[in-house]
Formats: structure tokens, sequence, C-alpha cells
């Protein structure tokens, strides 16, 4: 199950995607159909016949199948899959009670610290489409708060709602996954000796498993993994 419901509409609308390119390869397949054709015949790794044939690693030629059964089950699936994605869509992030939830954990957490001023807190999730989702929907309402927030994923969208003066932005980019780390854990990190010029730091980091070897993040003291809860 993914950990979000922005995770989970995505899915929906890739599966729907599948769907809708394997019924154009059945229709073109009743189209170009060739009762002489034999799999056995044909070379399966030349893209003249892609758009012959089903699979990955076992490939059939889609007329040696029952096209019409098959076509029948692909517009049921897509139908109830539509359905599904509207209820998901419809889930605004204001209605979403498992990201109403984590918007109260950190904002109790910032208030009652476990340690002394310690308001920092790390918010993991193994989806990076989860990631995005909950920083797009956290970062800016915090950012005005004057608590600053960030996002590293694998795929490098790595980026902060730290503000950076505009004469340090060349040396402190924040899309660099080590740089953001060691403005969220500045002790750790000895933050005062890579960029001395810095004063604010980042409270709260949105991330995916990227930063779960290797790295010394222990200014934190609260996690929170959001694909279980």
């Amino acid at each position: 199950m993914e950990s979000s419901i922005n995770s989970f509409a995505i899915t929906v609308e890739n599966i729907l995607y599948k769907i809708d390119k394997t019924l154009e390869a059945i229709e073109q397949s009743q189209l170009d159909y060739d009762a002489e054709m034999d799999i056995n015949d044909i070379d399966i790794d030349d893209p003249e016949y892609d758009n012959l044939m089903f699979g990955n690693n076992v490939k059939v030629l889609l007329q040696d199948m029952d096209l019409i059964k098959w076509q029948q089950d692909l517009l049921a699936d897509k139908d109830k899959l539509e359905t599904i994605l509207l209820e998901a869509i419809n889930v605004t992030p204001d209605r979403d009670a498992k990201l109403i939830e984590l918007r109260t954990l950190i904002e109790n957490k910032i208030k009652s610290p476990i340690n002394p001023k310690n308001r920092k807190v790390i918010v993991f999730t193994a989806f990076a489409d989860t990631a995005r989702y909950l920083y797009e929907n956290l970062a800016d309402d915090f950012a005005k708060r004057g608590i600053y927030s960030a996002i590293v994923t694998g795929s490098g969208d790595n980026h902060s709602t730290l503000p950076i003066p505009k004469e340090l932005r060349r040396s402190v980019k924040m899309t660099d996954i080590n740089t953001v780390l060691t403005l969220f854990s500045p002790i750790s990190k000895e933050c005062s000796k890579v960029y001395p010029e810095v004063n604010e730091y980042i409270d709260i980091l949105i991330a995916t498993d990227c930063i779960s070897e290797g790295q010394n993040l222990q200014d934190c003291d609260y996690l929170i993994n959001y694909d279980t809860r």
C-alpha cells in the first residue's frame, strides 16, 4: 500500500495509463492480424514487432490471445479504477486525516520539545512522491513561523525553505544533499566550520531512505515514519 493518498492516486493514474496503452495495442493487433505469423519465427527483440506482442520477460503475440475477453476485462478494470481515482482525488490536503495528524505531531513537538530548544524532526517515507506531497503541504506554512523545512530524495529533488542570503547562494547550494543535512544537523556535522556565515538552520527534514546510511544526524531527537502511521 502507498504511504499517502497522493501516492495512491498517482499509482492508480499510472495503472490507468498502462490499461489505455494495452487497449490501444489490442485494437492495433486486431487491425494487423496475420494468421501466418508465429512467435517462434520472429525476433522478439526487434522493435518492429513491439506493437504485436505483450509481456516483459515472457512475450506472447497479441493475436494468440483471447483479445475480446481481455479487452472486456480491461474495460471493466478501467471503469472501477476511474471511480477509485475520483474518490482519491477528492481527499484534498485539508481533508487528509493522516497529513493533519502529522502536522499536529510536528506542532506539538515544537511547542513541547523533548530536549530544551530542540525543534528538529525527521519525517521518513520510502516514497519520493509522498515526500514531495508532504513538503508541498507543510513547508510553506511552517516557514511563515520561522520554522524551516527541507526535502531530500534519491532523485536529487532536494530543496528547502531556509532563507539563504543572496551573497551565499553560490557556496550554500540547497540542491546538494550534504548541504541540506549539514544545515539540518549543524552540531554533529560541524556546520560552523563549513558554513560559518549561516546563522539559521533547518528544523524539519522530510526524506526518503537516501539518508539511511552514513549520515550523522544526532542533532535530531524525533523521528516519524510516515509510512507506518
